[in-house]
């Protein structure tokens, strides 16, 4: 179900696996990135506190240092106080991409590391949607699946 959609983003809830896809469609601005992640937000814990999130960043490429800032600085926070639970956050690149990142690897600061948010990084969308299914199962289910199969 599409709880949200703009040019730049397309929000869309999974009641079954109770996760968000958040697909970004064409690079942000400043203000439109800020408002998307505060749609996100509010779309999260409308009804019940929602813990499973893909975001695809396949179209948009990486975001900028700004935008990186203000997640780590402001946004996340600002979830977990909403939240106050552990999430898990499965994010899609494109190959190129995914590459670029492996390639210029840096150990990032202790005080951008949110120990609540259990990121894991794909380059396929439906890998990314099965962890995170599996991972709502039970993480034994997740260590144990043998291959993706279609998100339900």
């Amino acid at each position: 179900m599409v709880a949200v959609e703009t040019p730049c983003i397309r929000i869309v809830y999974y009641p079954e696996s109770e996760s968000l896809l958040i697909k970004w469609l064409q690079k942000p601005g400043v203000v439109a990135f800020r408002e998307a992640y505060l749609q996100i937000l509010k779309v999260a814990t409308i009804n019940n506190v929602i813990k499973f999130y893909c975001t695809d960043l396949s179209c948009i490429g990486a975001l900028d240092r700004e935008q990186e800032t203000w997640l780590n600085l402001e946004y996340y926070p600002m979830v977990y106080n909403v939240i106050k639970d552990n999430i898990y956050a499965a994010v899609v690149f494109s190959e190129e991409h995914f590459k670029a990142i492996v390639s210029n690897y840096q150990v990032a600061s202790p005080a951008a590391q949110h120990q609540f948010i259990n990121f894991t990084y794909f380059t396929d969308l439906e890998e990314a949607l099965f962890w995170l299914q599996s991972i709502k199962k039970g993480p034994d289910t997740a260590l144990l699946s043998a291959a993706p199969r279609p998100f339900n």
